[in-house]
């Protein structure tokens, strides 16, 4: 089930809804939560049973190890080990049913399928990151933590607590492609007094987001698709084409992939809304950065700071001191402390994605840039320039460089071999400059440019409704948008409107019900 459905959005949603404020208000938040944890199961069941099987049985190992540590006496020696054997079964079956890493890499076994013969599991990759920050949580025995497994050593309240774990963990409109969230941010809220409510303005915001997002979806996304498909395709073929072309098709898939996944993010913030509930932002106007380093702090933003916290934060450390106590030159304490954390904190990122060479020389390629990058910005040559040149024009000499190589590493990105990458780079680049039309110029550019003005000249979701508080903040980002669009979102007929058009055109294209991007992810 996915979002753009029909099935999803006129039956599965208002029926959940409906149990949802009905226990809530009858019953209380416990029973609330039981709701949401069975209607996602519910929402899980139909992407494969083995799937919804090894999901059930993550949460029960998660949930056992976390009540463990929790009630564990202080040796430090069995609670380590306790937590190693929680953290190596969520490391290993991510490796296993969705990686492969090694017969993948080297061509020997296929990586979509798992050992049933089945496609990889819908959001383990999400919901195993998602319990893997948690029992980090459980182990230093964060004050949430402790709370929300309040009473689990008896019969009822393990029963009630482990409803409340599964609500967190498989709540449905972050389960498949996040955000990732940390039980901080979610325990405080269903605890509070005004969770055990109803709340007309969470529908209205929640609406305004569904609409906007699934027409970036159906609409925009969506209709970018053939362009980067054709392109793509032709250039695994080995098939010459027009340069104007290929540029095309690499734009094409850039924006592609930033409405499909900017649509998820806003139905995802807009569906948990509507249970009164507020997510982490996992998304900001990234196409509108001025660097990679910028970029990474608005796109896919849950996922860079679980990766920060757990992996890039601790090597640098570690390089820092080993630097310190060995009395390195500066230039290798900079490789140590800098350099290699960024390079394997982006391999971490790029294998994440999928276990392909691709996706490796995708890693390769974001590393060395954001390293090269920090470097370039911490130099007294750049913050000479800085000082001298207009801010203006220094931000859009920096967006147009940040745009350009943006597309070009997406292409090894979205390509399926680094052969058909450098193919595509090839013709990208004139190789053949008398190449014949791969398709007809007009739709496809008008639809590019379409999609190109609404994400440099509209504010995203969150701008537009800031004073309802619509997501919890990721990351402090600056907005780039004119001020006078931002904040300008409130409940009335004409945006009701507004969304009411959003809406009906995205249902004009539903019938075709591709899924997300990231759902591969």
């Amino acid at each position: 089930m996915i979002f753009t459905d029909p099935v999803f959005l006129f039956l599965f949603l208002p029926a959940t809804l409906f149990a949802f404020y009905l226990a809530l208000l009858t019953r209380g938040r416990n029973e609330a939560l039981l709701v949401l944890f069975v209607a996602s199961i519910i929402f899980y069941v139909p992407y494969g049973l083995s799937s919804a099987v090894l999901l059930a049985a993550a949460l029960l190992v998660n949930f056992s190890v976390a009540n463990a540590l929790l009630n564990m006496e202080d040796n430090h020696r069995y609670r380590r080990t306790v937590y190693g054997v929680g953290q190596t079964y969520n490391i290993a079956s991510l490796c296993y049913f969705k990686y492969k890493i090694v017969t993948v890499l080297f061509g020997t076994e296929n990586a979509t399928m798992d050992f049933a013969g089945i496609a990889i599991p819908a959001g383990i990759s999400f919901y195993t990151f998602h319990q893997a920050a948690f029992l980090a949580d459980a182990y230093v025995r964060e004050k949430n933590v402790v709370e929300f497994f309040a009473g689990a050593r008896s019969l009822a309240g393990g029963f009630w607590a482990f409803c409340r774990y599964g609500a967190f963990v498989s709540f449905f409109p972050q389960l498949i492609i996040g955000p990732i969230s940390y039980l901080h941010e979610f325990h405080p809220q269903v605890k509070s007094s005004k969770f055990v409510g109803f709340n007309p303005m969470d529908i209205a915001v929640g609406l305004a987001f569904v609409s906007i997002g699934m027409f970036k979806k159906v609409v925009i996304a969506d209709n970018l698709a053939p362009t980067a498909d054709l392109v793509f395709g032709a250039a695994q073929t080995g098939a010459v084409m027009d340069p104007a072309h290929a540029w095309i098709g690499a734009f094409s898939y850039m924006a592609q992939l930033y409405f499909d996944f900017s649509g998820y993010s806003d139905m995802a913030l807009g569906l948990a809304r509507m249970f009164g509930l507020r997510y982490p932002l996992n998304f900001f106007s990234p196409l509108k950065a001025t660097g990679v380093i910028d970029y990474y702090r608005r796109w896919h933003m849950t996922l860079t700071r679980v990766i920060a916290r757990f992996l890039y934060t601790p090597l640098s450390i570690a390089g820092t001191r080993y630097s310190a106590e060995k009395g390195l030159a500066p230039i290798t304490g900079q490789i140590l402390s800098l350099w290699l954390p960024i390079l394997i904190n982006f391999q971490v990122i790029s294998l994440w994605h999928g276990a392909t060479w691709t996706f490796v020389a995708f890693g390769l390629m974001h590393g060395i840039w954001y390293a090269a990058e920090a470097e370039i910005r911490a130099s007294n040559k750049y913050k000479a320039m800085r000082a001298r040149v207009s801010p203006v024009i220094r931000m859009f000499v920096e967006r147009v460089i940040f745009t350009l190589l943006l597309c070009l590493t997406l292409v090894m990105f979205r390509s399926e071999t680094i052969g058909a990458a450098f193919h595509l780079y090839a013709q990208m680049f004139a190789a053949s400059i008398e190449a014949p039309s791969a398709f007809a110029l007009r739709n496809p550019l008008v639809m590019l440019l379409f999609a190109f003005s609404i994400v440099y000249l509209l504010p995203n979701g969150v701008e537009l409704m800031r004073r309802y508080r619509p997501a919890i903040m990721t990351y402090e980002n600056v907005s780039y948008g004119f001020v006078f669009l931002r904040n300008i979102w409130k409940p009335s007929w004409a945006w009701a409107a507004f969304a009411a058009v959003l809406t009906v055109s995205s249902l004009h294209f539903v019938s075709r019900q591709p899924p997300f991007l990231y759902e591969g992810f």
